[in-house]
């Protein structure tokens, strides 16, 4: 079956692809033509943390973190408990805490979540450190013969801004002066 076009529809469609055609070259010419060139350069920020603490052999006190990153960050810490030889052995049990360590909190900005960790619940800016975390960490009853206490404090910083990481990353929720509700 043949299909009949006439040539005025045919003159009429070719009529259209030009017109379409020319318009948009046109539009594209103008554009690269008057849309001066934006030069986009992006700064990688640098997000880190560090615990300090001071030791005197037996009790680990004033135990905070301090952003050592570039960039405004939430800080979040662990710690983990070990029995430990002087040649670096660790034994097989944990020590458990409040029967073989107590452990004081320091600020009330240190809020413990369901996962273990502690969360700063306020953002802390690069170059600053945290209010303390463990006020005191002390051995109490007996180790294991040849072991001592060790206590190793883990933490993590995340950076602050967008919102949207530190829920992503970690679970927990910004509100909107800043503060961190944690998990």
């Amino acid at each position: 079956m043949k299909v009949k076009i006439s040539k005025r529809l045919l003159i009429i469609i070719i009529s259209l692809l030009i017109t379409v055609c020319a318009a948009t070259g046109g539009t594209v010419a103008y554009l690269m033509a008057q849309t001066p060139e934006v030069e986009n350069s992006f700064d990688p920020v640098f997000v880190s943390c560090r615990v300090s603490e001071s030791f005197d052999g037996i009790t680990k006190t004033d135990v905070k973190i301090t952003n050592t990153g570039d960039i405004t960050a939430y800080i979040r810490a662990t710690f983990i408990p070990m029995w430990k030889a002087d040649n670096g052995a660790v034994h097989s049990s944990t020590p458990v805490q409040d029967s073989n360590f107590q452990l004081t909190l320091g600020s009330d900005k240190w809020v413990k979540g369901s996962d273990g960790y502690y969360y700063y619940t306020v953002p802390v800016l690069a170059g600053a450190s945290t209010d303390v975390l463990f006020a005191e960490i002390t051995p109490i009853g007996d180790s294991p013969d040849g072991y001592s206490l060790s206590v190793h404090i883990a933490a993590t910083a995340i950076q602050a801004m967008p919102a949207e990481a530190v829920n992503q990353a970690w679970g927990a929720t910004v509100r909107s002066d800043g503060s961190l509700i944690v998990p």
